[in-house]
């Protein structure tokens, strides 16, 4: 016969080390487990050639689409016309959608350079209007001579008179969307300052659009070069140096610093009052967005940017900010940005849609324009534990200036002047479900874990009493009482 006196040793064995094992790792858990977690989850932040955030910065991880409304001048014919004011109509919006993907990475850290190719493609769908729609606007290659002329002794003015009236100029421009956008159209005034090969007059194209070359393009926007975060979380995501170089060559001093982020990563360590700042390469500055408040959405806790009227100013609000006007140029109000230093310096400005936060004198001279605070705000909607941005919409309108000029013959009978909208780009992207269930279960792993470990606690304890009872009442399995002898007999 077998003796049955070890079984219960085993018993006793099993039950008191699984009780306390459970026990412990549970003590664990609810105790270290939510730094622990923390730790661990912000140790896949830093961004590394197939680290877990790589493949979803590398390419576009959620849908992004870019939005432009068109602005279609409707009585140019009335231009010299006192009492009837230049009336502006927004078409749009045609809505494409924006696929990035970084290109020729250069590893260097805690830095990466690349170079960012966006693809774009028309949404009928999604659009209102077609890329054949017909759209006139001021012609600004004609504004941008007669702006260069102006400091241009008196001679030399009646020269760009003649050559205005001879070689293309013009009050306005009719062209389809599509040309307006990215197929382009050819003008005769730009053939023919691109043939002079000038360095005064630096056109290197007979054929314009606003996106024209850039679809399909990697170096259009110029290349990056981003603190990876490794050794600093703090700095993921900071633009060190765009095209090679840590200042614009724009405006001066801390104006001209690039600064800020690309708008796809931020760091994980922020407070409430700091600011979120973006780089926009096509304006060379950044922008600021100001927070505006707490919210709650799908269960995560957010905070929302906003602009304000700080965020285009030109030092009228912020002293840190008059370096953006430059002393051979007329400073725009606030609201307004000057435009022209990276855009072959015309008299070009960049705002809000519909000059939304900027003086009523940028509309007060024409019809058409309403700017409403819920659909010409930028925002940026983000989780601050780790950075993550949930929505996000950015929007800026470029206008050009139109002026009489006694010594242009195109504009010396202009009624009003004004400032013309040309166009609105608008950015608009969401966390997809995947990546927001993604990232709420990476928020709720500190706590997930802690209650579990008060559950595998209380079954631990639940264990060991559970033993301690069976062993005083000699409960276990074929355990005989202490007063019968236990009899062992063998064959």
């Amino acid at each position: 016969m077998r003796c049955g006196c070890c079984s219960v040793r085993q018993q006793k064995i099993w039950v008191f080390s699984m009780g306390g094992l459970i026990l412990a790792i549970g003590i664990f858990l609810a105790s270290a487990w939510p730094a622990v977690s923390r730790q661990w989850i912000r140790s896949l932040l830093p961004l590394a050639p197939n680290s877990f955030i790589y493949n979803r910065w590398v390419t576009t991880p959620t849908p992004v689409y870019s939005t432009v409304f068109l602005f279609n001048w409707t009585n140019p014919g009335d231009l010299n016309t006192e009492g009837v004011k230049p009336h502006f109509e927004q078409l749009g919006p045609y809505t494409f959608s924006d696929f990035k993907v970084k290109e020729d990475l250069e590893w260097n850290q805690p830095q990466v350079t690349y170079f960012g190719k966006r693809t774009w493609h028309f949404l009928p769908e999604k659009s209102n209007g077609s890329l054949d729609d017909v759209v006139i606007a001021p012609h600004f290659p004609t504004l941008t001579a007669a702006l260069y002329s102006r400091r241009l002794r008196r001679i030399l003015r009646k020269v760009m008179n003649f050559t205005l009236n001879r070689e293309g100029g013009a009050t306005h421009m009719t062209h389809t969307a599509g040309q307006w956008l990215f197929d382009g159209y050819y003008d005769h005034l730009l053939d023919f300052v691109e043939q002079l090969h000038s360095p005064l007059l630096p056109v290197y194209d007979n054929t314009f659009g606003w996106f024209y070359e850039r679809n399909n393009s990697k170096t259009a926007e110029g290349n990056f070069t981003l603190h990876t975060g490794r050794g600093d979380l703090s700095q993921l995501g900071d633009l060190l140096l765009w095209n090679g170089e840590n200042t614009t060559g724009f405006y001066p001093g801390e104006c001209g610093k690039v600064n800020g982020s690309t708008g796809e990563l931020w760091s994980p360590y922020r407070t409430w009052d700091q600011p979120t700042t973006i780089f926009l390469p096509d304006a060379a500055r950044y922008l600021n967005l100001f927070p505006k408040e707490n919210l709650t959405i799908d269960g995560i806790d957010v905070w929302r940017y906003e602009s304000t009227n700080l965020t285009i100013d030109n030092g009228q609000l912020s002293p840190d900010t008059e370096c953006f006007c430059l002393k051979n140029r007329e400073c725009p109000r606030n609201g307004v940005l000057d435009y022209g230093p990276p855009a072959f310096n015309g008299p070009f400005y960049m705002s809000h849609p519909h000059f939304f936060l900027t003086d009523q004198m940028y509309r007060e001279n024409t019809t058409g324009l309403q700017p409403e605070e819920s659909e010409h705000g930028m925002y940026v909607i983000m989780e601050p534990t780790l950075g993550i941005p949930l929505s996000l919409r950015g929007q800026l309108m470029i206008s050009t200036k139109v002026v009489r000029d006694e010594a242009i013959d195109l504009f010396k009978n202009v009624a009003y002047d004004h400032y013309a909208p040309l166009f609105t780009m608008r950015l608009h992207a969401e966390l997809d479900e995947g990546l927001t269930k993604l990232l709420k279960l990476a928020l709720n792993a500190a706590i997930i874990g802690m209650y579990t470990g008060i559950g595998l606690v209380l079954l631990g304890m639940s264990i060991v009493v559970t033993g301690i009872f069976i062993t005083k009442k000699h409960k276990w399995h074929s355990e005989q009482r202490p007063d019968k002898h236990l009899q062992c007999t063998q064959n």
